[in-house]
């Protein structure tokens, strides 16, 4: 059933942006211990326990087809280039800027597959808030190498063509399409492991406690409950009307990194950062422009 009240359609977002903010800093104490692709491999096995019995319902012929093009966009595209991101730089506010990305990506998508074109004031709340993206890159605090950058912006064009597929499988739940993905990419990201010369003996030299509990939140939080909410609002909502928010997400994540990390918050960034939440704010009053 889909979610008609704007109330309870915010406040979902609002849980995503706050559930995905918190991942970018487990993640990050992750990989300083264990490798992306075991990481990765241990989180889809987990995910896909935990949600195994959505797994008993087999997914129709054209549903699958979808299912599998999804699964590369989001485990090896998504996924597995942003472990690499964070784990090449320091700068987790940096990447989480850049993975801002896959809102421009996954409108422009969803205008040429789903003839969604949004109205005037959407598209200038949409250009604002993302130039704010944009001059935050100017910071020479937020990012400290080209091989990160050019990882978050390729996982950013693999998120943004997930938000598209995913719209197009229709008798998944949101849920059941996490537990799909997830036991799908297993294969996946065990070869990846191999491949890379790791096992899942790395596991037993984990000296720090927080690398379990973020390794937790990574799965729970980040992959069960926000995904499975994100997927939720996908599914039945508009995609150019939701995505925009997600340009919160490097907001709350620089103010959890400015505590956690130590990393500074500069008066440029709170002046962006207002930008950024204005655009934001005209993409939620405007509409689209009905089909014809």
């Amino acid at each position: 059933m889909a979610v008609n009240n704007k109330l309870t359609t915010l406040v979902l977002i609002f849980s995503v942006v706050a559930l995905w903010s918190g991942n970018f800093i487990a993640i990050t104490h992750v990989v300083k211990e264990v490798s992306v692709f075991t990481t990765l491999t241990l989180r889809f096995i987990m995910v896909s326990i935990v949600l195994s019995p959505l797994l008993l319902k087999i997914p129709s012929k054209k549903d699958f087809i979808y299912l599998i093009a999804a699964t590369f966009a989001i485990i090896l595209g998504h996924f597995g280039l942003l472990f690499m991101s964070l784990q090449a730089t320091n700068s987790v506010s940096g990447v989480s800027v850049l993975i801002q990305l896959s809102i421009p990506f996954s409108i422009v998508l969803a205008w040429i597959f789903y003839k969604e074109r949004p109205s005037r004031l959407r598209i200038v709340g949409l250009i604002i808030a993302f130039s704010g993206i944009v001059f935050l890159l100017y910071d020479p605090s937020l990012l400290d190498n080209k091989y990160a950058f050019t990882l978050a912006i390729l996982s950013a064009l693999s998120l943004g063509l997930y938000f598209v597929l995913i719209k197009k499988i229709k008798e998944i739940k949101s849920l059941a399409l996490v537990a799909w993905t997830s036991f799908l990419g297993i294969p996946m990201m065990y070869c990846m492991m191999i491949l890379n010369n790791k096992s899942f003996n790395e596991i037993l030299f984990i000296e720090s406690n927080l690398t379990y509990y973020s390794f937790f939140y990574v799965v729970i939080c980040g992959s069960i409950l926000g995904h499975g909410i994100w997927i939720y609002l996908v599914k039945t909502q508009d995609i150019n009307f939701i995505s925009p928010f997600l340009l919160l997400i490097p907001l709350f994540t620089t103010f959890l990194s400015s505590i956690i990390f130590e990393e500074e918050v500069t008066r440029n960034f709170v002046i962006i950062s207002s930008i950024i939440v204005f655009g934001t704010f005209l993409v939620f009053i405007s509409k689209n422009i009905p089909k014809t």
